[in-house]
């Protein structure tokens, strides 16, 4: 069984190892196992994957609060760089869309269930429903069913899903243990990834086999 320490878990979660320990110190994150003869600290898979969950709920509103204000302070002023504006609200666009994943999989690891995105490229849109029940679920914030629509938000109108690929695919599901799927079922193969399109940029959101670890780029 392969065991981590401090400084790799905290590259695998994009985070210092200060802001680690410090988390762990606060009961942000559960305490560590201790090697016996050192008292290092260890961390197995099924840590770093919980860890990876706890990062992605409490991250997501704030990451997409930040984003909405710096987009909201820039239309309001008007600054005449209008390339930096495109940036940010492709930027926005694709840290809602990594929240969103992100959140999939942490209900689908507290839950134990199986939850699925399924995004449509041609439509711009996509939704969350439990794989079992085939229920779209509601949204966390709004209590909504859990639809989005780029072209119908305001905040995202321009920017499109250029392209999904998950295996080949545009359904992601996650197991209880916060593994991506596709939507057959079968665990995911290669790095996924939601391309996404605001004038002549993109941005991608990928999702790493195995671990689930999903990210911008």
């Amino acid at each position: 069984m392969r065991v981590y320490r401090v400084n790799e878990v905290a590259e695998k979660l994009g985070i210092s190892k200060q802001t680690l320990l410090r988390y762990e110190k606060k009961g942000v994150f559960p305490k560590s196992q201790r090697n016996r003869i050192n008292s290092w600290r260890e961390y197995t898979e099924d840590d770093v994957r919980k860890l990876q969950s706890i990062i992605g709920r409490a991250f997501t509103l704030i990451e997409l609060i930040m984003v909405m204000v710096i987009i909201a302070v820039l239309a309001v002023f008007t600054i005449p760089t209008f390339d930096v504006f495109s940036s940010m609200k492709l930027n926005a666009a694709a840290h809602r869309t990594m929240s969103d994943i992100r959140y999939v999989q942490g209900l689908a690891t507290t839950t134990h269930s199986r939850y699925r995105i399924t995004f449509n490229a041609a439509a711009n849109t996509y939704e969350v429903r439990n794989s079992s029940t085939n229920a779209l679920i509601r949204h966390p914030f709004t209590r909504q069913n859990f639809t989005v629509s780029l072209n119908a938000d305001p905040q995202f109108t321009g920017v499109d899903i250029g392209s999904v690929n998950f295996d080949g695919g545009q359904v992601l599901q996650f197991n209880w243990k916060g593994e991506p799927e596709t939507g057959a079922g079968a665990l995911l193969a290669a790095q996924g990834s939601v391309r996404l399109a605001y004038q002549e940029e993109n941005m991608s959101v990928t999702v790493s086999p195995g671990t689930g670890f999903v990210k911008v780029q």
